[in-house]
């Protein structure tokens, strides 16, 4: 992900025996080299730059929580480290973090022509995006429900990141089968990685998620058009020309209201799904 709030993702897969059932280990270390970009004492966050992790993920920038704040302290960016990278089912953290050098920071690419991010009571412009099943689903089709959006993308490698997305928007789910006030909520997953999320990939991706297509669709869409569409949120994503599978993005949750208005926007991995649960309710109010 990146600096400027920037995160990554994908999911991690799991592994069944042949002839017996084998528990894999509760969590999984990865030693990490790279160099500190940022830091973010008040999450116990530091943003790494770092090589391919052998065994897990490729090299790219994101931010690494850290469970102890002292491995923080005395550290700065442009800091060349060497950390060690534990991963469970559902979270990831550095255990170690020492400082091996210095190094220059690259400079951040410069940001022109920035578009305008909607503020609550905007209305969200349209898109025609492609739903799993391969069918056409323009964002104007979802008028008459209030909408919860988020955007993943389905090779993401770090369980509180893009998989927390899922996760969720599975436990939302679960509220909205159960809440009759809520049975007109949709939810929909759009993917910033159309050249590899395509309609089969995220098909399989919602079945194993357990998404019930009536409630949740996963979309995805032309490049070009998941690209305007997501910067009005403002989606931020940077791809690696030497990786497609290192995409350096943000992660952006918002709610839309019945007449396709945004009511509030959700930026990072710190939202609850009870929190999201009581924007639509909300939602259910005109604006207008």
């Amino acid at each position: 992900m990146r600096v400027r709030t920037v995160l990554v993702v994908a999911a991690v897969a799991a592994t069944v025996g042949h002839t017996a059932c084998t528990r894999r280990p509760d969590t999984r270390e990865f030693a990490l080299q790279g160099q500190i970009v940022a830091i973010e004492p008040a999450r116990n966050e530091v943003v790494i730059k770092h090589g391919d992790i052998k065994g897990f993920m490729p090299g790219m920038t994101m931010p690494f929580t850290v469970k102890d704040p002292a491995l923080l302290q005395g550290k700065q960016p442009g800091d060349l480290v060497d950390a060690t990278l534990v991963v469970g089912e559902v979270d990831a953290h550095l255990s170690t973090l020492t400082t091996t050098g210095r190094g220059e920071l690259e400079a951040p690419p410069a940001v022109n022509d920035a578009p305008k991010i909607l503020a609550p009571g905007d209305e969200v412009a349209d898109a025609l995006l492609v739903a799993q099943d391969g069918m056409p689903l323009p964002f104007s089709s979802l008028r008459g429900h209030r909408v919860a959006v988020t955007f993943v993308y389905t090779r993401c490698p770090l369980p509180e990141f893009c998989p927390m997305m899922d996760r969720h928007f599975a436990s939302i789910q679960k509220t909205i089968a159960s809440t009759p006030a809520l049975a007109d909520v949709r939810l929909l997953t759009v993917t910033f990685d159309p050249e590899f999320d395509t309609p089969p990939i995220l098909q399989a991706h919602a079945r194993r998620r357990g998404a019930n297509p009536a409630v949740w669709t996963f979309a995805t869409g032309e490049p070009k058009e998941i690209a305007r569409f997501s910067s009005q949120f403002g989606v931020y994503v940077e791809r690696n020309p030497q990786s497609a599978a290192d995409i350096t993005h943000n992660l952006i949750t918002a709610v839309v209201d019945r007449d396709g208005r945004l009511v509030a926007l959700h930026t990072g991995n710190d939202w609850t799904p009870a929190e999201l649960v009581a924007d639509l309710t909300a939602a259910a109010t005109p604006t207008r």
